[in-house]
């Protein structure tokens, strides 16, 4: 006779016997004979291992298991997350989970440790992408884990123990004063008006992209009697989630007069004329087309992977201006803490693979070394001339 288990009973009718298991407060047939009971009390015994899982969760001892196999379905529960959506850097974003799904997307979740990170990264170079890019794009999937593990949506022991990031160094390189003329001379008036915006602030492309008339304040009197201009960028408009004040250059003041003319104050700044003489506001997308093509047509190398024999980057892009702009505040003396609150950085290890500093400009150090060690040498003899001593 089979041993009485609680929630599983029986009925038997000419002489078979049908089995019963109670799950979910309901009385659920599971067959007759052996069989019938093998599987009634299956059927008991996850029900009483669901409820005492439930208990641990109510706990807190115990992550519910949110049903995520696959690195699919962990990218997709995020990226779909309004919080997520929100972001300013949502868009690269995507374009890193869509590299992610394509070598790893049918990974289970419990396969996918350091050492698979590691092959990521070397089909990824093999595909020519930059340190930079695949370190990214690991960070953002080191953001997925940890945001689902907060959430608990997956348990610890599905993160991987390390997410391996290069962190190789290689800054992009100065655009000096002829090369931005020959490009600004060579633009469209429209598309010269956004080269000149990301020269002289060191704002990112899409910041310039987004720019709206209510950002801009000009002949703003200051407490101090002084005038002043000046681009407002809130928590949302930037890339850090970093409040920025980013001053406005007479150069660049002329053209955003220029521009602002007419303007509401959600209307976008840098528009140009697309087909059918359509207004449309610029895109990081087609900034970065339009840009790869002007240096063509200028003669000005494009791009990140040209390497001279030093190993240093030969090529430029748009984001080049960022880094001229935040290099040329340094090399005018001002503190990096000032110039931090204009570029956004967040941490002073960022803000300093921005700089790029010419041996010229470090030269300066012994010129002005010699300089002073000649004054103080006069000063001295001075002292003693007068019977200081």
């Amino acid at each position: 006779m089979a041993k009485k288990i609680k929630g599983v009973t029986c009925i038997t009718r000419n002489g078979s016997t049908y089995w019963y298991a109670r799950v979910e407060g309901e009385r659920v047939y599971c067959g007759k004979g052996d069989k019938g009971y093998k599987l009634a009390v299956a059927a008991r015994a996850k029900q009483v291992a669901r409820q005492y899982e439930n208990r641990e969760i109510a706990a807190g001892l115990k992550v519910k298991k949110a049903g995520f196999k696959t690195l699919r379905d962990l990218c997709n529960w995020y990226m779909q997350l309004p919080k997520v959506q929100r972001l300013v850097s949502y868009e690269r974003k995507v374009f890193a989970s869509v590299h992610l799904l394509k070598h790893l997307g049918s990974r289970r979740l419990v396969n996918v440790d350091a050492d698979v990170l590691e092959k990521y990264r070397e089909r990824r170079v093999a595909e020519g992408a930059q340190s930079g890019t695949i370190d990214y794009e690991i960070g953002a999937l080191s953001a997925i884990y940890r945001l689902a593990l907060k959430r608990k949506k997956i348990q610890s022991d599905l993160v991987p123990g390390e997410f391996p990031i290069a962190r190789e160094i290689n800054p992009r390189r100065i655009i000096s004063e002829e090369e931005f003329y020959q490009l600004h001379t060579a633009a469209d008036p429209d598309f010269a008006d956004v080269l000149l915006c990301g020269y002289e602030t060191a704002m990112r492309s899409g910041e310039i992209c987004s720019l709206r008339a209510n950002q801009i304040y000009l002949n703003i009197a200051h407490i101090s009697g002084v005038t002043v201009d000046y681009i407002d960028l809130g928590i949302f408009d930037t890339k850090t989630g970093a409040r920025r004040t980013v001053p406005i250059s007479p150069k660049l003041k002329e053209v955003l007069d220029r521009r602002l003319h007419g303007l509401e104050p959600d209307d976008y700044v840098f528009t140009y004329r697309g087909r059918g003489g359509y207004k449309k506001h610029y895109t990081p997308v087609a900034v970065s087309i339009k840009f790869k093509a002007l240096c063509k047509n200028s003669g000005i190398t494009h791009g990140d992977k040209v390497l001279n024999e030093k190993g240093e980057r030969v090529g430029v892009v748009f984001h080049c201006f960022r880094h001229t702009r935040t290099t040329r505040w340094v090399e005018m003396g001002f503190s990096d803490e000032i110039i931090r609150r204009a570029t956004g950085h967040r941490s002073l290890e960022a803000y300093q693979n921005y700089v790029k500093l010419d041996p010229a400009a470090v030269m300066r150090l012994v010129v002005s070394y010699e300089a002073k060690r000649y004054t103080d040498d006069i000063k001295f003899a001075q002292t003693l001339d007068s019977g200081g001593f």
